[in-house]
């Protein structure tokens, strides 16, 4: 069932915080903003709030699926203005604790024994509390120390609703803004999607958790928590509790005599090991997840907890992310450029030259500063800035890398400032590259692939007739695909303003008298229903 009331409630907030004057030029963007002051949500919205505190207070009161989604975007400086981003990252998630009878029972229907008999002690008090789950200290019967997370009631319905919600806005825009098919409001809706039912779904933290702890576990670097797969299902996830030093407590690292320079490289060492030695990356490193073993200051270990998001590479990408960082180290940024093309970030044709300038006059001044004052979040957010003016979009499993990235030097240079990960990077990455792309490995994927290739050379003539029948083909189905969504995007248009026209006259209805009340409700409730229909 479609969630009407929840559709009416965030037309209300976007009113209320007046946000259709947010979106691209169009020529019905001034018919539609009328419209909206024409409704009684945005006489009495807040004022004096910038384009990017209004979209943020408005994603705000729209509860916690709508602030996780903002925190997303936030990371999108590919699609949206700086002063936007920088405004969403300011969202915080801040729910109540739910009632701890209530974690019991959800516990109890999960694992199919009471909590007595589960755990030899159960705190009532939760640890941490967040939007999708929150987490409880317990004992087991040997008297291993560990933590339940267990999935937040109803959340997975709030969590459907919302999506609901979001895809057919993110279709709405697609459909009356033609420009906005290059952000792909869809795709990153979809995207969203992805991550937030990763959340939900504890059995797949769990997997996540385990692989990344093989891959670490005789190792100095990082040490990831234990779980208790006879303990973990969709809702309920046991692991092995763990004591170390918050990341952002330099004071307290200090302290226990680790060295701040040695473990903010070794930081950066477990980021290029999980990215191109195990293609699995923790992908939410921010300082409530990552800890610090202080029992062997000598030798100083990273703890992350919460693997819910994780990230992989297929071998195409990992092949574009070392080609790219180790062009922006070398400073070559035709290669740059040609990279970004070939790897079909475009949305539209793009005029290599002048993208080409772009780049070299954001890159060219950052990397010519002294080594104690090059950071890479400024380049990657200027990137981003310049990409969107061109329509190149990154794939989202490289926003949750840079995310990550960036989050790892921002920690790195709070343990210690001279943190730089440009020398630490280029021999890791060249060495890397050589492995994967040297001749020896060249060599290898042409034996291996030279078995199929001769199968298919048979078929080659076919192969390029069909393709040679398709090319002259394209030009009448592009002029019937054009046709067809100029219609559409014609039909969706009056849609739009009859159903905002209807919402409005239900506005006014409350404030007209009797008589033309009634009409106005009647008219109003029409236009809305006309509007809806499918």
């Amino acid at each position: 069932m479609f969630p009407i009331f929840r559709v009416l409630f965030v037309l209300h907030i976007i009113c209320r915080y007046r946000l259709i004057s947010l979106l691209p030029p169009h020529p019905l963007l001034r018919p539609l903003i009328l419209i909206e002051y024409l409704i009684p949500s945005s006489w009495f919205g807040p004022r004096h709030l910038s384009d990017g505190e209004r979209l943020q207070h408005a994603l705000q009161e729209l509860g916690p699926i709508f602030i996780k989604f903002g925190q997303l975007l936030a990371t999108r400086r590919d699609l949206l203005p700086g002063e936007w981003t920088d405004a969403l990252a300011k969202l915080q998630d801040q729910v109540a604790p739910f009632d701890a009878a209530a974690s019991q029972r959800i516990i109890e229907r999960e694992l199919g024994k009471p909590v007595t008999e589960l755990f030899a002690r159960f705190e009532q008090t939760p640890m941490a509390a967040a939007s999708v789950a929150q987490v409880h200290a317990a004992e087991l019967a040997g008297g291993q120390e560990v933590v339940v997370k267990v999935i937040r009631p109803g959340i997975e319905r709030i969590v459907a609703r919302d999506l609901k919600v979001m895809k057919s806005g993110a279709a709405w825009l697609e459909r009356l803004w033609k420009d906005a098919r290059y952000f792909r409001p869809s795709r990153v809706v979809a995207d969203y999607e992805d991550v937030i039912l990763g959340e939900l779904d504890l059995r797949q933290e769990a997997r996540n958790a385990e692989a990344m702890r093989r891959h670490f576990l005789f190792s100095p670097l990082l040490h990831i928590p234990a779980t208790h797969a006879e303990l973990c299902t969709d809702k309920v996830m046991v692991s092995d509790r763990i004591y170390g030093i918050p990341v952002n407590d330099v004071e307290r690292i200090r302290a226990a005599g680790i060295e701040p320079r040695l473990l903010a490289e070794r930081g950066f060492e477990i980021f290029f090991a999980q990215v191109f030695r195990h293609n699995l990356f923790h992908a939410d490193m921010h300082p409530g997840n990552i800890f610090v073993n202080p029992a062997h200051p000598e030798s100083p270990q990273y703890i992350a907890v919460d693997c819910a998001i994780a990230g992989r590479l297929s071998k195409e990408d990992l092949h574009v992310l070392g080609r790219l960082a180790l062009l922006v180290m070398r400073r070559d940024y035709g290669g740059m450029v040609d990279v970004v093309i070939r790897a079909g970030w475009t949305t539209v044709p793009v005029d290599r030259s002048r993208f080409q300038r772009a780049v070299e006059e954001i890159v060219d001044p950052i990397m010519s500063m002294p080594l104690d004052q090059l950071e890479f979040a400024p380049l990657v957010m200027k990137l981003f800035d310049t990409a969107r003016g061109f329509h190149i979009e990154a794939p989202i499993q490289y926003i949750l890398l840079l995310k990550t990235l960036v989050h790892i030097e921002g920690l790195g240079r709070s343990i210690y400032p001279q943190l730089d990960i440009w020398t630490l990077g280029r021999p890791m990455l060249e060495s890397w590259m050589l492995e994967q792309y040297g001749p020896s490995a060249t060599l290898k994927k042409f034996q291996d692939r030279l078995p199929e290739w001769a199968a298919q050379l048979p078929e080659m003539p076919e192969l390029f007739r069909d393709a040679l029948e398709t090319l002259r083909h394209l030009p009448h189905q592009q002029r019937q695909l054009e046709e067809h969504l100029r219609r559409d995007q014609t039909r969706h248009r009056r849609k739009l303003i009859g159903g905002l026209a209807g919402l409005g006259l239900i506005g006014g209805a409350a404030l007209a008298p009797a008589f033309w009340a009634g009409a106005a409700l009647v008219g109003g409730l029409a236009l809305t229903g006309w509007a809806i229909r499918a």
